[in-house]
């Protein structure tokens, strides 16, 4: 069934939230459209790594097509695909049809007396390639109900300009900002300025400035409105074309849409961000995995309703087709301007406004067990 209200979102324009296929794409505007909700398979936990493994075999810039053999359970086949392919679109990694795919990876999960085990069987310039990822029943991926969770917040950078996003890369952070492309190195315990890279003086920012980073190796691309930059970590050299191209935000789209803040899927749907649930949620949403914990995780941010309070950055889990509170909220240091999930999904970039202070901070917040 269709879900949708209005919500705010900091100055955003007109964001509504939709649930579409198993997606929660925080909309703009969009027509009524039938949809199916998915539930999270019981193999949640193993899919980042799963994807990560066929994201190294296959070939760069390739559609794939990808199937799920129907396990014990025949519901976790649909989840499982909807799983992998919202994280292979995090990555760039197109999927299609089998008849318009050059790449075809075949998944089945299932489970033996002693772990869970996911299996992709990878065809790919005529040669077949096979990858598995397991976890024992008994490690720390089974939580007991006494077990408590929490989002864990670490300190990244603050700055007076606007952040849009960071990749932690060990003991670097590439910095996307308003102005510039920068690369810190950890040095004495603090995060030092090595490097930068003005961007373009053609580019305009919208009202609501949005940019994202992905960083794979010693490349990297930089996903800006109606603009996308590449270059390498080493040199930070940095080349540019102009143009929409999509985001890695595992939803299909075609780039923010010129002058807005907004996206728009290839079936012209308009949308906001996108998290892989089957629920809603009050304002900006993403998808959170943990280690220590099995199922899907969401990270929602609302207003806290006090003046002198930032955000709240709550942790929900999806059950069922309801969103149910797993930790006590966070309380932000200021306004929530950007909320990213990284690549895995187990951690995500948080960027909060000072208002009174004039300061932009950034986060890494993930998910921690304690028993």
């Amino acid at each position: 069934m269709l879900k949708f209200a209005a919500v705010g979102a900091h100055g955003r324009e007109l964001p509504v939230r939709l649930l579409m296929g198993g997606l929660l794409v925080i909309l703009s505007s969009a027509p009524p459209i039938a949809a199916q909700a998915v539930a999270p398979s019981v193999f949640d936990d193993l899919i980042p790594e799963l994807v990560a493994r066929i994201a190294s075999a296959i070939p760069g810039g390739v559609p794939v097509s990808v199937t799920v053999a129907a396990g014990e359970h025949v519901e976790d086949a649909a989840a499982i695909r909807t799983r992998v392919t919202a994280i292979l679109a995090s990555r760039g990694i197109r999927t299609a049809d089998a008849r318009a795919a050059t790449t075809a990876v075949a998944i089945g999960c299932g489970r033996n007396l002693r772990e869970r085990v996911c299996v992709a069987q990878i065809h790919s310039d005529g040669r077949d390639q096979i990858t598995t990822v397991t976890r024992r029943l008994t490690s720390a991926t089974q939580v007991s109900p006494a077990a408590a969770l929490a989002l864990e917040l670490r300190p990244l950078l603050s700055q007076q300009t606007p952040i849009l996003d960071i990749a932690v890369l060990g003991d670097r952070l590439l910095v996307l900002d308003v102005t510039a492309v920068n690369m810190f190195e950890r040095k004495d315990g603090a995060w030092r300025g090595a490097q930068s890279r003005p961007l373009p003086v053609s580019l305009r920012w919208p009202r609501d400035p949005r940019g994202r980073v992905r960083a794979d190796g010693n490349r990297f691309e930089l996903f800006l409105p109606a603009m996308t930059c590449s270059g390498r970590t080493d040199s930070l050299d940095v080349s540019c074309t102009e143009g929409q191209r999509p985001w890695p935000i595992g939803v299909d789209n075609q780039g923010l849409e010129n002058g807005r803040n907004y996206f728009k899927t290839p079936e012209g749907t308009v949308f906001y961000n996108g998290a892989p649930l089957r629920a809603s949620a009050t304002d900006d949403a993403i998808a959170l995995t943990a280690t220590c914990a099995p199922g899907t995780y969401v990270a929602a941010v609302a207003p806290s309703g006090r003046m002198e309070s930032g955000d709240l950055l709550q942790l929900l889990r999806v059950v069922e087709d309801r969103l149910v509170q797993a930790a006590s909220p966070v309380v932000l240091p200021g306004v929530l301007t950007a909320l990213w999930a990284q690549s895995d999904q187990t951690s995500a970039v948080v960027v909060t406004h000072d208002v009174r202070a004039g300061r932009y901070d950034a986060f890494q917040t993930t998910i921690s067990c304690s028993r």
